[in-house]
């Protein structure tokens, strides 16, 4: 009964944590690298976006980050963040169309082997995108968490986007995960 417990309060905290902001969860000792995320530099998580018009062009930032916490749990999210790139936007109106994240919690068996997604969700950002010329807070898609016993985890998105009046119809972007994260048990008697 403790352990069904424990399970169900983490993972409510968890939720709770990824629904008001993004909050982190500090990692348990047990995890390979406790206290981080460990997210993804890909260049490809990032894309500047050319709006038609005089709808202000915007750099839309990825990051996808992965965690083991509380010993055996893996965790993760998709976070975007967005700026103008140019210095006043002379046309405030609607951006986006559609602006659709899914994050994905991924695990193998090996670091080398064959990714199996455990877990999805399809966020929609749209009218937070609209409503805001630039984020730098960013908005939080979290596919959840699951036990994470002797397998490697990751985080992986994809966005598909349609911008507002410029004909192109929607466009999938596709992002680089994040670094695997493990479960790695401490010595006997630490």
């Amino acid at each position: 009964m403790y352990r069904s417990t424990s399970r169900r309060i983490f993972t409510a905290v968890f939720t709770a944590a990824a629904v008001l902001g993004g909050g982190v969860i500090a990692s348990g000792t047990a995890a390979a690298h406790p206290g981080q995320l460990a997210c993804s530099t890909a260049p490809e998580n990032t894309r500047d976006l050319d709006l038609p018009g005089q709808k202000p062009d915007t750099k839309v930032i990825v990051e996808n980050c992965a965690e083991i916490s509380d010993q055996t749990w893996a965790y993760g999210n998709t976070t975007i963040r967005w700026q103008m790139l140019v210095p006043q936007a002379i046309d405030q109106g609607k951006r986006f169309t559609s602006f659709k994240v899914t994050s994905r919690l991924e695990s193998r068996p090996t670091p080398t082997g064959t990714d199996t997604v455990e877990a999805s969700v399809t966020c929609d950002f749209t009218a937070q995108l609209n409503a805001s010329l630039a984020n730098s807070t960013g908005l939080t898609c979290n596919p959840g968490s699951l036990f994470s016993y002797k397998l490697y985890w990751s985080i992986d998105s994809t966005i598909v986007y349609d911008l507002e009046g410029d004909g192109a119809g929607p466009i999938t972007w596709q992002q680089g995960g994040s670094p695997l994260r493990w479960y790695e048990p401490l010595p006997e008697g630490v």
